[in-house]
């Protein structure tokens, strides 16, 4: 087991007030979307997600401070691998220090912490103009619509990055994205989706039609004969001919906001469905969502 992170930070004081300045910052921006947004920054916690998440170079140039225990670092299975990406965090001019057991506590988001916790900044909004397709390969625009279980969006966004979406689009009232409970369940592929934030249905539109989306390629998901508009089945869809698609997913319960449905019955948008077995009601939004990226995916490779 390697102990050259262990023996590195050992020369330094732990932090061990729970009333120090860190604390204080890691709590905010754990607990506060408000804080998240002004200091640019949200949490990651657990061996897995931290040491996959520095695997990357590109995210791991992102971590801004990392807190982890002793007994963190001699975890039987993965405190090698931890002092290893921790090690790689140093040699990127990443802050990574010891901390007491009480301060990790305070600092994680979860119940039972695992031991180390990290400050990441969170990146850029997706800017078309700046996009080259280096990233990302599909023509493909996922777009969230009031979407507010933490681990619906962080299936969708592992999804979203199976498939290579282009980017992912919020429309307003959804969870936030850079909450720790969706970067859990994400497993830090928030980090690799572009996403953007818009303030409305028709700005969402007028972003669209910027990447090259025109309204006739731009499908909103519903059941089967919910619409006034002819839905199509989410397997008769051609989604690799005519241009760049994109697909809205409702809130779990409620569905589509009231523009977007207005939207469908009038024709300026088209609608999907994913064709199911006779009594069953509906799909889980994470799955119908991930089962229409999952199809266009198959047709476009």
């Amino acid at each position: 087991m390697s102990s050259s992170v262990l023996d590195l930070l050992d020369g330094d004081q732990a932090i061990s007030s729970t009333k120090s300045k860190t604390v204080k910052l890691y709590q905010q921006i754990s607990s506060k979307s408000k804080a998240r947004a002004e200091n640019q920054m949200t949490i990651l916690e657990g061996h897995r997600l931290i040491i996959d998440t520095l695997a990357d170079e590109r995210t791991r140039r992102k971590f801004r401070d990392i807190l982890v225990t002793r007994d963190a670092l001699l975890h039987d299975q993965l405190g090698s691998k931890l002092s290893d990406a921790l090690q790689m965090a140093i040699d990127d001019g990443c802050s990574v220090r010891l901390a007491s057991e009480s301060v990790l506590k305070l600092c994680a988001d979860t119940v039972t912490p695992q031991g180390v916790v990290a400050l990441v900044e969170i990146p850029q909004e997706y800017d078309p103009t700046q996009d080259n397709g280096s990233v990302v390969s599909n023509k493909f625009y996922l777009i969230l619509d009031g979407i507010s279980d933490p681990g619906n969006a962080g299936t969708l966004l592992r999804s979203a990055k199976a498939v290579g979406t282009r980017a992912l689009i919020l429309l307003p009232d959804c969870c936030d994205i850079w909450n720790p409970k969706v970067i859990r369940s994400s497993m830090g592929t928030a980090f690799n989706v572009p996403i953007k934030s818009v303030s409305s249905w028709n700005e969402c539109l007028e972003f669209l039609n910027l990447c090259g989306v025109s309204n006739n390629r731009i499908f909103a998901a519903t059941m089967e004969g919910s619409t006034n508009s002819q839905s199509i089945a989410h397997y008769d869809v051609d989604w690799k001919s005519s241009g760049p698609t994109a697909v809205c997913l409702g809130r779990e319960g409620t569905g589509l906001s009231v523009k977007v449905r207005e939207a469908v019955s009038s024709g300026q948008i088209r609608s999907v469905h994913v064709p199911m077995a006779d009594g069953v009601e509906s799909l889980n939004v994470g799955v119908a969502g991930s089962v229409i990226m999952f199809e266009n995916f198959r047709q476009c490779t």
